[in-house]
C-alpha cells in the first residue's frame, strides 16, 4: 500500500509473515460475508469478524498514522486511517475490512516487485561464504570462519567454492565466475600470479590463494558498504515529490470535506480519502531508482545513489582521462636509453626504488620490469612525490646525490638540463606514441625510460556509438606529452582541438570546473589514478576498472566494474530511461490517474471498496512501470537529447 522501500529485507524474510497476515484477514472477511449474506446472522457477529480482520490489516495502518502524528511528522497513512475509521463509525464494517485488505495486499505486491528489483544487489550483499579452508605452514588444512582470515594466510578453494577473500593465486588454474561483481557472463581464467576477488566462484580446478584483503576491505566489502550508503543519496526529484506529497494530504482533506458538505454523502468523502493517498508520488522515484540500481549492478555498474543516476541523465559533456581509460593503462617498459655511463640494469634499479610505492600504471610498469630482470624493487626512504610530475629521493643510496624520476616539466622544475641529443631521442619516442620519463642523479640527467601503452579494445566503437547518438561534446584530458596524446586521438578519430595534454591533476580539476561554470553538465570518466580532483569537480564522476584499485570505489560516483568503456553507453541510456520513467510515474499515474479517481469518487461513481481497488491499480502500475527498467537491453545506443 505504502511501498516502504527503505527496507533491506529480502522477499523470503518479509513475505511469509505478511502473507499470513493478509491471508488471515482475507479468510475472516470471507467468513464475515458468508455470515451476513449466507446465514443472515446478527450484525454483531459480522462486526466481530470484520474487526478481527482489521487487526491483521487496518489497525496497524491506523497505529502507524497515529505514531507519525505524535512525532509531529506526516506520512501517507493518515488519509487511509481516516477512511477506515470513518467506515467503522458509519457501521460499514465489511467495507472497512475489505478496504484495508486490498491496501495491504497491494503493499505486499509492491514489496515483492521491489524485492525482485533488488535481487542482484541482495545476492551480492549475502554472497560471502561463512568458512574458508586455510593451509598452515605444516601442510595441515583447517576450516576457519571467514571473519578470522588474516592477510598473508593461504586458503584453498575447490570447484564450486565461493572465494572468501581478495588475493593472489599461488598455485592452480581455474575458470572463475565474476558475474556477481562485473556482470561478465563468461568465466575468466585464473592462474599463478593472477588476482581473485571475494564473492567470485571457482568453476573448475582447485586454487591456492594468498590472502591480500579481508572482510570490508575487499572489493566486495567496499561495494557492500557503498550499496548500504546509496540509499542515503536520494535523487533530488524524490525530495520534490515528497514535498508535494506533504501538501497532498491537507488538500485531499479539504476536497473531501467540501464534497461531503456539498452532497451530504459521507461515503463519497470516505472514497476520496482512500483514492487520495499520494502513494503514486511516494513510489514514483524510489521504485524506478531501485530497479535501475539493480539493473546496473547486474551489468557490473555500481551507482552510489539516485542523485548520481539523475546527474548522469542530465549530462551533456563527456571528459575522458587518457591513460587507463581510453588506453589500457598497462604500460610496458620498452627501452632504457642511458645517457651518462650507467648500465641499464643499474638505472632501472634506481627508477624502481623511486616508483615502488606508487600506484600509477607508469610506476607499476617500471617496478614490473625490474622484477622481471631479478632486480630489487623496494621503495626508497623519504620519498617526495609531486602529483602529475614525478618523485624525488633527497639522498641516494650510500649517501649519494638525489635521484629523481619524472616528466619533462619535473626536470625543468628542478633545473635539470636535458641535452640536445636527449631531446631529439625523446621526440622520436613521442612520435612513435611512447611515453618518456626522465631519470636524473643530482643535476645530471642519467637516462630516458620509454613506455608503451595500447588503446583499449572496443574504445573506438564505443566513441563512434556515442557520437552517432548525439554525444559529440567531449574532451580528452591527459598529463601525457602532446605528441602521444594526439597520436591516440588520431587512432580514435578524435579532433585534436578536443585533446588537452600536459595537464596536472589540478589542471584537470580546473578544466572540468571551467566547463561546469560555463553551464555544462560534465561526466568525467577516469581510471581512479590521480583523477580524484576531476572526479569531484564534475557533475558525475565515473571510474572504470576497480578490481585492483579499490580507491576508485571511494573517489567516483559511479564505477564500471568491467575494465573498459563498453558499459558507458548503457549507463547513459539507463540513467535517461530512469528519469523518463520517474516523470511518467509522477505525471501519468500521480497526477492524471489520481485526478480521474478523485473526480469519479466525488461524482459517486466509486464505492470505498472500488476506490481501494482502483487506488492500488495505480500504485502497482507505478511499480510495474519502474520494473520495466530491469529488462532494459544493453545493445541500443544512448541519446544525448
Amino acid at each position: 500500500m505504502i511501498g516502504r522501500l527503505a527496507r533491506e529485507d529480502t522477499w523470503a524474510e518479509i513475505g511469509y509473515w505478511n502473507l499470513c497476515k493478509v491471508g488471515s484477514a482475507g479468510v475472516l472477511i470471507a467468513f464475515a460475508l458468508v455470515t451476513k449474506y449466507g446465514f443472515s446472522a446478527p450484525d454483531r457477529y459480522v462486526a466481530a469478524l470484520a474487526i478481527a480482520s482489521l487487526c491483521f490489516s487496518g489497525f496497524p495502518i491506523i497505529w502507524g498514522a497515529a505514531k507519525g502524528l505524535l512525532q509531529l511528522r506526516t506520512n501517507v497513512d493518515e488519509l487511509l486511517a481516516l477512511a477506515i475509521a470513518a467506515s467503522l463509525i458509519l457501521g460499514e464494517w465489511i467495507s472497512a475490512a475489505i478496504v484495508a485488505f486490498i491496501m495491504v495486499l497491494g503493499g505486499l505486491l509492491e514489496e515483492y516487485t521491489n524485492a525482485r528489483a533488488r535481487r542482484h544487489i541482495e545476492r551480492l550483499l549475502h554472497g560471502s561464504p561463512a568458512h574458508a579452508r586455510v593451509l598452515d605452514d605444516d601442510g595441515e588444512v583447517r576450516t576457519v570462519p571467514v571473519a578470522e582470515l588474516q592477510p598473508g594466510q593461504r586458503v584453498l578453494t575447490r570447484p564450486g567454492d565461493v572465494i572468501p577473500a581478495d588475493g593472489v593465486v599461488l598455485e592452480g588454474t581455474s575458470d572463475v565466475d565474476e558475474s556477481m561483481l562485473t556482470g561478465e557472463s563468461l568465466p575468466v581464467g585464473k592462474t599463478t600470479g593472477d588476482l581473485v576477488s571475494a564473492g567470485t566462484i571457482a568453476c573448475e580446478g582447485a586454487l591456492q590463494i594468498r590472502v591480500e584483503r579481508t572482510g570490508e576491505n575487499t572489493l566486495q566489502g567496499k561495494i557492500v558498504q557503498l550499496i548500504t550508503e546509496a540509499e542515503q543519496h536520494r535523487a533530488p526529484i524524490l525530495r520534490v515529490a515528497e514535498g508535494y506529497a506533504q501538501w497532498f494530504t491537507p488538500v485531499i482533506l479539504l476536497l473531501a470535506t467540501t464534497v461531503w458538505l456539498g452532497t451530504g454523502d459521507v461515503l463519497r468523502a470516505v472514497t476520496m480519502l482512500i483514492v487520495g493517498c499520494p502513494c503514486s508520488f511516494v513510489l514514483a522515484t524510489p521504485t524506478a531508482v531501485v530497479a535501475a540500481l539493480g539493473r546496473a549492478s547486474k551489468c557490473g555498474i555500481l551507482i552510489k545513489g539516485g542523485k548520481y543516476l539523475e546527474a548522469c541523465a542530465q549530462t551533456d559533456t563527456l571528459a575522458f582521462d587518457k591513460t587507463g581509460t581510453l588506453t589500457t593503462g598497462q604500460y610496458r617498459l620498452s627501452e632504457i636509453v642511458p645517457l651518462d655511463g650507467h648500465s641499464p640494469d643499474v638505472l632501472l634499479e634506481h627508477a624502481a626504488r623511486l616508483e615502488a610505492s606508487a600506484e600509477h600504471p607508469v610506476a607499476q610498469a617500471i617496478v614490473q620490469a625490474a622484477r622481471e630482470r631479478g632486480l630489487p624493487a623496494s621503495p626508497g626512504t623519504h620519498l617526495q612525490r609531486e602529483a602529475g610530475l614525478g618523485v624525488s629521493e633527497p639522498e641516494g643510496p650510500a649517501g649519494g646525490g638525489a635521484w629523481r624520476c619524472g616528466n619533462q616539466r619535473f626536470m625543468a622544475h628542478h633545473a635539470i638540463a636535458i641535452p640536445p641529443h636527449a631531446v631529439e631521442r625523446a621526440e622520436a619516442l613521442h612520435a612513435e606514441g611512447q611515453t618518456v620519463l626522465y631519470l636524473a642523479e643530482g643535476d645530471s640527467l642519467q637516462a630516458l625510460l620509454a613506455l608503451e601503452d595500447e588503446i583499449r579494445p572496443g574504445t573506438g566503437a564505443v566513441l563512434k556509438g556515442l557520437a552517432e547518438s548525439g554525444f559529440c561534446d567531449w574532451v580528452v584530458l591527459t598529463g601525457d606529452h602532446q605528441t602521444v596524446a594526439h597520436r591516440v586521438a588520431e587512432q580514435l578519430n578524435i579532433p585534436q582541438a578536443q585533446v588537452f595534454p600536459h595537464l596536472l591533476p589540478k589542471d584537470k580539476y580546473a578544466h572540468v570546473q571551467a566547463l561546469e561554470a560555463a553551464g555544462k553538465r560534465v561526466c568525467y570518466i577516469g581510471d581512479g589514478a590521480n583523477d580524484g580532483p576531476a572526479l569531484a569537480a564534475a557533475s558525475v564522476g565515473v571510474s572504470i576498472g576497480a578490481r585492483e584499485n579499490t580507491v576508485a570505489l571511494e573517489t567516483a560516483d559511479i564505477v564500471l566494474m568491467k575494465n573498459g568503456l563498453e558499459a558507458l553507453p548503457f549507463l547513459l541510456r539507463l540513467s535517461k530511461a530512469t528519469r523518463r520513467t520517474i516523470h511518467q510515474n509522477i505525471f501519468l499515474f500521480g497526477l492524471v490517474y489520481n485526478a480521474l479517481m478523485l473526480i469519479c469518487s466525488a461524482g459517486g461513481l466509486l464505492t470505498p471498496i472500488l476506490g481501494a481497488f482502483g487506488h492500488n491499480v495505480g500504485s502497482i502500475a507505478v511499480v510495474l512501470n519502474s520494473a520495466r527498467l530491469l529488462r532494459l537491453k544493453e545493445s541500443a545506443a544512448p541519446s544525448s537529447r
